[in-house]
């Protein structure tokens, strides 16, 4: 949320996002069946934070008025989701990345702990890494009025720790210094596990590097293991931090650093090159896109952050048709002292109390009036709440639809923010399938419920 609104968004960029974007609805897939070749819980964005760097006091306190996550209950949550998954059928799990709070190797190494307690239940557990995790300057403890530098992780501490939970049973590892690596978790099924951040970039920075890109070097070695995999006839899925298609129309414009760089040129490589399912996270929502090249696809599941409403986790399965089924849990208790209330609407409390405070900043800064800061804030801010829960239509009520109406009918004459409300809109739109619920035929792209894809 820190580069909501850093960019310039001219309204004519705005329009041609929304013209270059088609939607079209397809149809029916084949009935999933009992018979699982995998079956897998996914959980993304845990921003898993140790306790004992300190989370009372003013320097923890001025932390948490710019950043909107639960940080100190990110154990509490976490506890919770082992629970969850261990009492479920998935055989896999996946984390996709941002795995602690800002790579301190306490975080680190704790959250490793909670890991080795999935696998230790028979799970074979995966992780990609994520922008906060690997040498990031961020890393600090809190225990008084000043926060206090603590030592990160380094790319090879990264891997020791995380050595059982996919780079020791790697059959592939990138040799041009990403920590992108391809695991077979099953015989005939290989998880390419990619690594498209920036960490090298942090130095010399106060945060991290937020977007995300692959290297020559590192996309040419992928496109070659993707042509490998599909010669052997392997059913190929993977799992990466950065959204690889946009999730709402002119999300790269305005979102940039959440969405791949040249995230087109990806996405159309990974689908005519047979992967066809990619988990992702990042920018702490809940949504699905497909995206489409000829009769080739490929389907980006963005789960949400677990610290951050709606605090949801996947549940994927793919049968011997290979059908894919997708369900979604959301977390509904925490061992945390949530104010009474329970812990989705302590969630989405906090999520709503931090981003409100946010988003009137950067407006602030934009230079607007208060009375335009105030008809806007509402606007942006449900916007944001629709996009991050998915199935967004049903935010797009009556009182939005008139606040909006208000705020065009005010501020149309200035083109930034006409633009600005453009894009507000566009993310109302429920771009389907249901972001928690689906089927998909991978070997036909065949939706099995209401579902709009991106046509390219």
């Amino acid at each position: 949320m820190r580069t909501i609104f850093k960019r310039n968004l001219m309204l004519t960029l705005a329009f041609f996002a929304f013209i270059l974007n088609s939607c079209t609805e397809a149809k029916s897939t084949t009935e999933p069946t009992d018979d699982n070749l995998i079956t897998i819980s996914i959980f993304s964005d845990p921003h898993f934070y140790d306790n004992s760097l300190g989370t009372s006091g003013e320097a923890f306190e001025n932390y948490l008025e710019s950043d909107r996550k639960m940080i100190a209950e990110s154990e509490a949550i976490m506890k919770s989701i082992v629970n969850m998954i261990s009492g479920d059928n998935s055989k896999i799990v996946i984390v996709t990345g941002d795995l602690t709070k800002d790579g301190e190797l306490k975080s680190h190494q704790l959250f490793a702990s909670y890991l080795k307690q999935l696998k230790d239940k028979g799970k074979k557990v995966y992780v990609v890494p994520g922008n906060h995790d690997i040498d990031n300057p961020a890393s600090y403890s809190y225990p008084g009025s000043t926060p206090v530098k603590v030592p990160n992780v380094k790319a090879d501490e990264y891997k020791a720790i995380y050595a059982d939970y996919g780079y020791k049973g790697a059959i592939a590892t990138d040799p041009n210094g990403s920590l992108s690596y391809i695991a077979e978790p099953i015989d005939g099924i290989w998880l390419f596990c990619l690594d498209a951040c920036r960490w090298r970039e942090n130095a010399g920075k106060t945060h991290s590097v937020t977007g995300g890109v692959f290297s020559e070097a590192t996309f040419n070695w992928i496109k070659e293991k993707l042509a490998e995999g599909k010669q052997k006839n392997k059913l190929m899925i993977g799992a990466i931090h950065h959204n690889v298609v946009e999730h709402f129309v002119g999300q790269k414009m305005m979102f940039g650093e959440y969405v791949l760089d040249n995230w087109e040129q990806v996405a159309k490589t990974f689908a005519e090159n047979g992967l066809s399912v990619i988990f992702s996270g990042h920018h702490h929502a809940h949504d699905v896109r497909i995206y489409r090249s000829g009769s080739n696809f490929m389907v980006d599941l963005q789960t949400s952050s677990t610290v951050t409403w709606p605090c949801a986790i996947r549940r994927v399965s793919i049968d011997n048709n290979r059908v894919m089924q997708v369900t979604s849990e959301k977390i509904t208790s925490i061992n945390y002292d949530t104010k009474g209330r329970s812990f989705q609407e302590y969630a989405q409390y906090q999520f709503t109390n931090g981003l409100s405070s946010l988003i009137q900043s950067y407006l602030k800064q934009m230079g607007l009036p208060n009375e335009a800061v105030n008809m806007l804030l509402p606007v942006v801010l449900e916007a944001y709440k629709a996009y991050s829960h998915g199935n967004e239509d049903q935010f797009y009520t009556q009182d939005i639809q008139m606040k909006i109406a208000q705020a065009k009918a005010a501020l149309s004459s200035n083109p930034q923010l006409a633009a600005l409300l453009m894009l507000m809109e566009g993310m109302f739109q429920d771009l389907d399938p249901d972001d928690y619920n689906f089927t998909l035929d991978l070997k036909t792209g065949e939706i099995g419920k209401k579902f709009v894809e991106v046509t390219k």
